[in-house]
C-alpha cells in the first residue's frame, strides 16, 4: 500500500494550496466571524466602555440589598419585642391579686402578683397601650388593641375602650379578633342599657356567613335582649331558627334548647273566654 501513500498529497502540500490565491484572516476577525464569539467581544467592548456606570449600580444594587436584609432583620427584632410585651401584658390581665404583693409584680416568683384589681389592669393597659403606639405595624397590635380596650372597660374608661374595641372590630385582617371585640361591645351595650345597639351587633353577626365559629350563643343572647323588650315571640323565632341551623353536636345546643323550651313557656297565650 505504500505507492497509495506516494501519490496522496501532504497535509501541508493542501493547507499550502489552500491559501493560494486567499487573504489570510486575523484572529479577530476570525472570532467575529463566530457568532457567540461577536456577542461576547460586544460584551467585553461594553463593559469598557461604560464601567464606571455599572460599578455605580452594581453599588447600588448592593447597598440596597444589605438596606432590605438588615431592614428584615430590625423588623423581625421589633416583631419578637412586641410578642414579648404582649405576653407580659396577658399575663397582668390575668394576674393574682394579693394584699402583701410587692411593687415588682414577679416578686413573689414567676407568676405575676398584684395588690388589687385596679394595679394590675394599670399596668396591663401600660403594656397593651405601648404595641399600639410604638408597634403599630406588627401583626400582634390588633391583639393589643383588643386587650386594651378590655382592660380599659375594667378601668371604667369606657369612650376609649369603646373607641378601641371598635377599632378591632372593623379591622378585615383580625376576623376573628374583630369577631371577639363586637362580642365584647354587645354585651357592653346590653349591660350599659343601650338595647338598640347591643341587638344591631349581634343581628350583624349572626347573619354574617363568613364567621366560621358557632353562633347559638349569638342567638341566645339575642333572645334574652327580645325578651327584655318584651319581644317573645321574636325571641322565640330567633331561638328557633339557631336551632335548625346550629351543629346537632354543637356546645350550645342543650344550652339553646333550654332557653327555647324556658321562653316558650313565658310567652303562652292565654285561653280564650
Amino acid at each position: 500500500m505504500w505507492w497509495v501513500c506516494y501519490f496522496l498529497p501532504s497535509i501541508n502540500d493542501v493547507d499550502k494550496e489552500r491559501t493560494v490565491g486567499t487573504t489570510k484572516l486575523t484572529r479577530k476577525e476570525i472570532l467575529a466571524e463566530d457568532a457567540v464569539h461577536g456577542t461576547i467581544i460586544s460584551l467585553i467592548d461594553f463593559l469598557g466602555v461604560h464601567k464606571k456606570k455599572i460599578a455605580t449600580f452594581g453599588a447600588l444594587a448592593i447597598v440596597v440589598a444589605l438596606g432590605v436584609y438588615f431592614g428584615l432583620l430590625f423588623l423581625e427584632k421589633k416583631e419578637l419585642q412586641a410578642q414579648e410585651i404582649l405576653g407580659r401584658g396577658i399575663d397582668f390581665y390575668h394576674a393574682q391579686i394579693d394584699p402583701e404583693a410587692t411593687e415588682d409584680p414577679y416578686g413573689k416568683g414567676p407568676t405575676a402578683v398584684f395588690r388589687d384589681e385596679s394595679l394590675k389592669y394599670q399596668a396591663a393597659a401600660k403594656e397593651f397601650s405601648s404595641i399600639v403606639s410604638g408597634y403599630s405595624y406588627s401583626k400582634v397590635s390588633i391583639i393589643a388593641r383588643y386587650y386594651l380596650g378590655l382592660t380599659q372597660l375594667k378601668l371604667a374608661e369606657t369612650d376609649e375602650a369603646v373607641k378601641n374595641l371598635e377599632t378591632v372590630a372593623n379591622n378585615s385582617k383580625g376576623r376573628t379578633v374583630g369577631y371577639l371585640a363586637k362580642r365584647v361591645l354587645a354585651r357592653h351595650y346590653e349591660e350599659s342599657g343601650n338595647l338598640e345597639e347591643a341587638k344591631k351587633i349581634l343581628e350583624s353577626m349572626i347573619a354574617d356567613t363568613q364567621y366560621d365559629l358557632p353562633k347559638e350563643d349569638l342567638s341566645i343572647q339575642l333572645s334574652r335582649i327580645l325578651v327584655a323588650e318584651g319581644k317573645n315571640e321574636e325571641a322565640i323565632k330567633v331561638l328557633q331558627e339557631a336551632n335548625s341551623q346550629g351543629s346537632a353536636f354543637s356546645n350550645f345546643k342543650q344550652k339553646l334548647v333550654a332557653e327555647l323550651d324556658k321562653v316558650q313557656k313565658t310567652t303562652q297565650k292565654e285561653p280564650e273566654p
